[in-house]
């Protein structure tokens, strides 16, 4: 009988029969593959071990916002972090321990989890948006402004920032002689340092700057007609928290619940209530903006094409089904491939609402409630890993994680239930490497005199050999630190019609072939 060779691989495919893996002139599937990864040359490799760096309790929403510094959430609390050497310093106290997300935006970090919400810039806290006050009280006291009508309102600021806040709903006041008005100024709060005070000309609707005074204040009268500059935020609030937040063409845009929100073009923070909102028939899971548009992920998958997300010019339905909350990625800094994880698995987009579940035709799974992405680019080939799988971007090879329950990811590091990991880590994993099941062409009994591993490997690889009858396994003569063909000798008294075929260990290694040497069983029955 020939020589049957196996290689390059193309991933796992369960869809298929287990005898039926290989694909012509192409290569071969395999029935399960654990903890390796595919190569672009189509050999596998264990995958990267991830190593404890710190022991803790139940920490989540990690950002890094270098390689060594940033921050995670503990108990409802936002800590200051670094790493790999640990130290923690308490940030900010939250009130509630839902997960955060997390967004740098022009050099300021934005954060949400659904209900607490703020910026940190240079490391110091702020809200990320001054909330706009409730309209003013307004009497009257002596002064030199005409009789007749204004329009009152107000506004936080900060002075250290420059930020200003949304204006107050107006108030209106009459003054039946000439005389002034005296103002009641809103309470002290977060972020802000002063209040403005804005008031119309004579019967006139638009209000103008008249008075900056520092929070504290009780009150301010207003005795000269303004000068200043118009009120431009008008009819701007806070942009509502979100349980995930994300940019698209210079807006900081939340999603909460079935809501999508869109800020104001380079006002982060903020938003316009009268247009700024999108809702959708269910929860949405992602929001995942493409440069050209964006792809809300809710009961199906939709894609918002145009330059402002609440004007779209294209809203068209690209899958009919929604995805896993927290996997979204984007594949580079422009954004020209993004993706998430769905029930047919990893999802791969581009910039003109073209959608391709890439494992749907080879895989087939159970999503998980909610997971986390992270992308990989070390070794030579991309890949990113999803909800405990991982898929070459380049070949569109996937194989299957274990242990890789984390409840966030970045810059290399994770959290999970018991502690912060680097996902670089040295230590061993154990792996398998299942090829499936083989009768080399004939239903008749053969022998199995031989086999042939192409690797490189700290130590011997193993092949398993299973058949109705028995179950051995079978160690390779030998080991090489690079790739060679190491001989396998099974048993001479194993013979059987079929054989499953798998090989397992814990040690780093690199597969390229298998080769069998199967031949007609000389037993006499």
């Amino acid at each position: 009988m020939k020589t049957q060779p196996k290689g390059p691989w193309l991933g796992i495919n369960n869809r298929l029969p287990a005898y039926a893996l290989n694909k012509d002139k192409v290569g071969d599937f395999l029935r399960d593959a654990v903890n390796v990864d595919v190569d672009n040359a189509g050999s596998l490799r264990r995958r990267r071990a991830a190593s404890m760096v710190q022991a803790m309790v139940a920490p989540h929403s990690l950002h890094m916002t270098s390689d060594t510094a940033g921050y995670m959430v503990r108990g409802s609390s936002i800590y200051a972090i670094t790493l790999s050497a640990y130290s923690e310093t308490l940030f900010k106290v939250l009130t509630s321990n839902n997960p955060v997300s997390w967004l740098e935006v022009a050099g300021h970090l934005y954060y949400s989890n659904g209900i607490d919400s703020g910026r940190i810039s240079a490391g110091v806290w702020y809200p990320w948006a001054l909330p706009t006050p409730s309209a003013p009280s307004v009497a009257g006291v002596a002064g030199a402004l005409d009789k007749g009508a204004y329009q009152v309102v107000v506004s936080y600021r900060n002075s250290v920032t420059g930020e200003e806040g949304g204006v107050s709903p107006s108030t209106s006041h009459s003054l039946s002689t000439i005389g002034g008005l005296r103002v009641t100024l809103p309470g002290a709060t977060p972020g802000a340092t002063h209040i403005n005070v804005y008031v119309s000309t004579v019967n006139g609707e638009v209000p103008f700057l008249a008075a900056t005074v520092t929070t504290g204040t009780a009150t301010v009268d207003i005795v000269l007609p303004a000068s200043g500059r118009e009120a431009n935020e008008r009819f701007e609030a806070p942009l509502p928290a979100g349980t995930q937040l994300f940019e698209f063409n210079g807006c900081l845009c939340s999603v909460n619940g079935s809501e999508v929100f869109e800020g104001i073009p380079y006002r982060h923070g903020y938003y316009l209530k009268t247009e700024g909102r999108i809702p959708f028939p269910s929860a949405v899971s992602n929001a995942v903006p493409a440069e050209n548009g964006v792809y809300v992920v809710a009961d199906k998958t939709y894609w918002l094409q145009g330059a402002v997300m609440t004007k779209a010019e294209i809203v068209r339905d690209v899958l009919p089904y929604g995805g896993v909350p927290g996997t979204a990625f984007v594949m580079d800094k422009d954004a020209h491939q993004v993706g998430w994880f769905s029930r047919d698995g990893i999802v791969l987009a581009d910039t003109a609402g073209q959608v391709k579940a890439l494992m749907a035709d080879n895989v087939s799974l159970a999503a998980p409630a909610s997971g986390v992405s992270a992308l990989f680019a070390d070794g030579g080939y991309n890949r990113v890993v999803s909800c405990g799988w991982c898929l070459n971007l380049d070949t569109m090879a996937a194989t299957r994680y274990t242990s890789y329950d984390f409840t966030s990811a970045s810059r290399g590091y994770a959290t999970k239930a018991d502690g912060i990991y680097t996902l670089a880590g040295t230590g061993k994993v154990d792996w398998l490497i299942d090829l499936g099941r083989e009768n080399f062409g004939t239903e008749a009994k053969k022998a199995m005199p031989a086999a042939y591993l192409g690797y490189a490997s700290e130590e011997p690889m193993s092949l398993r050999i299973q058949t109705p009858e028995h179950d051995y396994t079978y160690a390779a003569r030998s080991c090489s630190e690079g790739l060679r063909i190491h001989r396998v000798d099974p048993g001479k008294g194993l013979s059987a019609n079929w054989f499953e075929l798998s090989l397992a260990g814990e040690y780093d290694f690199t597969l390229a072939t298998v080769s069998f040497a199967p031949a007609a069983s000389t037993r006499r029955i």
